[in-house]
């Protein structure tokens, strides 16, 4: 009865500590620096134009009580 205890746990337990790689230390990066000006490119600045004009039509649509919220299946 002890003995399949013992296989399920001292056996891996054992081999756990017998095949346990050495612990390397982490190498410490350098801090990226943060360039002055980000990078972005001119494709999100559409992007978000058109996003923001679309959003005040569909505001102006609400507010003169034109704009349909139609149910699509």
């Amino acid at each position: 009865m002890v003995l399949p205890i013992i296989v399920l746990i001292a056996i891996p337990v054992f081999l756990g500590i017998v095949y346990m790689p050495p612990f390397d230390m982490p190498v410490e990066e350098e801090p990226k620096e943060i360039p002055e000006e980000p990078d972005v490119s001119v494709l999100y600045y559409i992007l978000m134009g058109i996003w923001t004009l679309y959003l005040i039509k569909i505001l102006l649509q609400v507010k003169r009580r034109t704009f349909r919220v139609t149910q699509r299946y």
